[in-house]
């Protein structure tokens, strides 16, 4: 009878843990995505301090590339935020982070277009950067996008307008590959319209105002 009742109890005490065990792992699973998810986004702008404390801003669509070999081009923050967390989601053992493809496009901010060609340019990038580039996760990503269209004037004093991101990327790729060894890169004409992270808009006159704005971004204004 004894053994009959601690079986019993034995059972039940190791189905009320495998319960309890289940809620906090499905607790646990959330959590560890989302952090996988805020470390990720993190440890890309990190790479060439790019974002809201860095001192570039990402000329979206950028490409990840994830520890599987694959890879996705993002519109923006949130479709990159919302693509790693689908890929860890599918990947749960996964540890690795995913990272950036190369070529791609970032804004200084003194208005600079650079095309960054690879990893060994981005660590440079960074290394130019006096700030650290460390994350506030209350302040949020960026600083400001570009409203377009946007007039970029290459070194040769010519102005061209681009309709959208990918016309611009293209411009600027090919400007780049004619011209592999120029020191000055196309710069933004102004005025411009950057659009803030709350959904703002703002009238840059000029690089200084520019400058500003991304001084503001990092002070947490």
């Amino acid at each position: 009878m004894m053994y009959r009742i601690f079986k019993i109890s034995f059972v039940v005490a190791l189905a009320i843990f495998s319960l309890t065990s289940c809620e906090k792992e499905g607790v646990l699973s959330d959590e560890v995505v989302q952090n996988f998810v805020e470390e990720s986004v993190e440890a890309v702008e990190r790479s060439g301090n790019v974002g809201r404390t860095g001192c570039y801003e990402f000329v979206f669509p950028i490409t990840v590339t994830f520890p599987d070999g694959a890879s996705n081009s993002l519109d923006d923050y949130e479709t990159l935020r919302a693509t790693i967390k689908a890929w860890k989601e599918a990947n749960p053992e996964a540890e690795e982070k995913p990272s950036l493809a190369f070529p791609l496009e970032v804004v200084s901010q003194e208005g600079e277009l650079i095309t960054v060609e690879d990893a060994a340019a981005l660590k440079t990038l960074k290394k130019a950067c006096k700030r650290s580039g460390k994350k506030d996760h209350n302040k949020g990503d960026r600083c400001f996008k570009l409203v377009f269209p946007v007039s970029i004037v290459f070194p040769d004093g010519t102005t061209t307008e681009f309709a959208d991101k990918a016309t611009l990327k293209t411009a600027v790729r090919t400007w780049k590959s004619e011209n592999p060894d120029a020191e000055v890169k196309p710069m933004l004409a102004y005025p411009l319209t950057i659009e803030l992270e709350d959904g703002t808009t703002v009238t840059i006159e000029d690089a200084a105002a520019l400058m500003a704005q991304k001084e503001s971004c990092a002070a947490g204004n």
